[in-house]
């Protein structure tokens, strides 16, 4: 009778863990092409089929009136090679590796080149996450039910839905992380050449795919150096130094791209408006709280990586600070409960990553921590913390009333996160779609003209992100600023745009302030603003030329 109440216990829990990873798969592959496909993902296009954003800016700027279709041309398979992909990227690119890039240009190849299908790759590599967790969470822990319940936190984890559905690398590089500190414990606990070989190769392809890989690397080091005194020299600390240098001398191609355009990778990824210290803690709160609930509140469009508005102690913020409080008694509980090595190696993977941006931020300024996919090392090992609080808890808890309470934080965890995913995945924007979040009012303005044209000199991934929620009637006359190559727009040289009559409207999208300073000097047309948050205005004349 003890053995059949034991195996329906059994049971029920892995029942209920199965069911929450199906609800996570369902979610990564759901509505994969309702959601804007944003500025970051049209980029994801032009390296894929090999186009630089030189030549992109060059043609359409050449022409004074091109199409929607014109436009979308950049974001499809046009015959060029995977060579062209990687000198696309080495070329404009380079703090991008090429290993998704190289992954996606094949993908489409096979499967076309539709957003449903480019963002079903990283869907599909998305569950190697589960895995991958799980074996990280066997080697930090005696009990598999810390593995199990990572495995529902993360399945159904808002954020990582997000990533998820996106055309972009880091699904693949969630499971880099992963794999490459799964590896890294067997090796030592194993200490066998293939062992340190598998987490060289995890390692390589980590960096491969993400620069921030680095970080990593230096975590997994630092946690060597604690462990130098309990392991033999000659066998476990050769063996990882072999491994190091081995991923550095594979890793040099890359990395002569990278030094020789260091100030460029700096200038792009140095983010360095100020931010006050108290947006900067609200928002690393806030921002921690997505990994759990995501109740998308209003975000300030004018300032820094989307900082949310000041809000009032409401419901929003009191679930916030819930999630906030459960992550800091669980690194608690780790650290007074779990081994030394065990919490030590967890602490290290949220620290260095995380202070490898922090410091720079509050000591020299800027906003780099803010964004939020470059912390995904630390939120995953945050994960498994309160994984194992959870867990631990559910497991020790004899008296019922207790064992209810954490039963009862588990249910409401997890359903936190499916009503996030529920309400996400559904929704045609969202949060982290950054600029291009407005593209379907800002679209939907544009086509309620007959004959529209659009006159803009701002990014051209943001014309073309906006283009693909365009009808063809609308026309564009372009000089586009250029993010990754140093060309400058039309009216940062001084030009001026030609106003046609041919239009039954004439809007501004984004314009610059030169662009926009030139036609407030005009006395015909005037100027009206259509839709603050994305910057559009429509010209209208007194009497319209005929």
């Amino acid at each position: 009778m003890k053995h059949y109440l034991q195996l329906t216990k059994f049971t029920k829990w892995h029942f209920l863990i199965v069911s929450i990873l199906v609800l996570g798969i369902c979610f990564r592959f759901f509505h994969l092409d309702r959601k804007v496909y944003w500025y970051d993902e049209v980029f994801t296009s032009f390296r894929i089929f090999g186009y630089t954003e030189t030549e992109v800016i060059q043609q359409v700027s050449a022409n004074p009136s091109i199409s929607v279709e014109d436009l979308q041309q950049y974001q499809h398979d046009a015959g060029r090679n995977l060579v062209d992909t990687i000198q696309s990227l080495a070329t404009e690119d380079f703090h991008h590796p090429p290993v998704y890039y190289a992954i996606a240009h094949f993908w489409v190849k096979l499967f076309g080149d539709s957003i449903a299908v480019i963002r079903s790759l990283s869907a599909l590599i998305s569950l190697l996450v589960f895995p991958a967790i799980y074996w990280l969470c066997r080697e930090l822990f005696p009990s598999p039910s810390v593995a199990w319940v990572s495995m529902a936190l993360v399945a159904v984890s808002p954020f990582h839905v997000l990533m998820a559905q996106e055309a972009r690398q880091y699904s693949l590089w969630t499971v880099t992380i992963l794999l490459s500190s799964a590896s890294l414990l067997h090796a030592i606990r194993l200490n066998s050449r293939r062992s340190w070989r598998l987490y060289t190769i995890s390692l390589i392809v980590g960096l491969y795919t993400f620069l921030f890989t680095g970080l990593v690397a230096i975590a997994h080091g630092l946690y060597l150096f604690y462990l130098r005194k309990s392991l033999p020299f000659s066998k476990a600390i050769a063996a990882y130094y072999m491994a190091v240098l081995t991923v550095l001398l594979a890793f040099i191609p890359w990395l002569v791209i990278v030094a020789g355009n260091f100030t460029a990778i700096n200038s792009n990824v140095n983010k360095d408006n100020a931010v006050a210290l108290v947006t900067l803690i609200k928002t690393w709160i806030f921002n921690l709280s997505y990994i759990f609930f995501d109740a998308q509140w209003q975000l300030n469009q004018n300032s820094p990586a989307g900082i949310p508005l000041e809000r009032g102690f409401d419901l929003i913020n009191i679930i916030v600070l819930l999630f906030l409080f459960l992550v800091l008694y669980s690194l608690h509980f780790l650290y007074r409960t779990a081994s030394k090595p065990v919490s030590l190696f967890i602490l290290i993977s949220i620290a260095v990553p995380a202070g490898a941006l922090i410091l720079p931020d509050l000591i020299l300024g800027g906003h780099r921590s803010l964004t939020m996919r470059y912390l995904i090392p630390s939120y995953l090992a945050i994960q498994v913390a309160v994984a194992y609080l959870l867990a631990t808890k559910l497991e020790n808890s004899f008296r019922s009333g207790q064992q209810r309470t954490w039963q009862l934080l588990l249910l409401i965890s997890v359903s936190a996160s499916i009503l996030s995913c529920m309400a996400s995945v559904q929704a045609e924007t969202w949060w982290h779609k950054g600029s291009s979040a407005n593209n379907p009012q800002v679209a939907k303005i544009i086509n309620q003209a007959k004959k529209p044209l659009l006159i803009s000199d701002t990014k051209v991934g943001r014309l073309v992100s906006l283009s693909y929620l365009l009808e063809p009637k609308v026309k564009f006359q372009l000089q586009p600023q250029c993010h990754t190559c140093q060309i400058k727009s039309a009216s940062a040289s001084g030009a001026k745009f030609y106003v046609p009559n041919n239009y039954s409207e004439i809007f501004l999208y984004r314009p610059s302030n030169e662009m926009l300073d030139n036609f407030k000097r005009m006395r015909e047309p005037q100027l009206k603003l259509m839709y603050e948050p994305a910057n559009l205005w429509r010209l209208e004349y007194t009497n319209k030329p005929q």
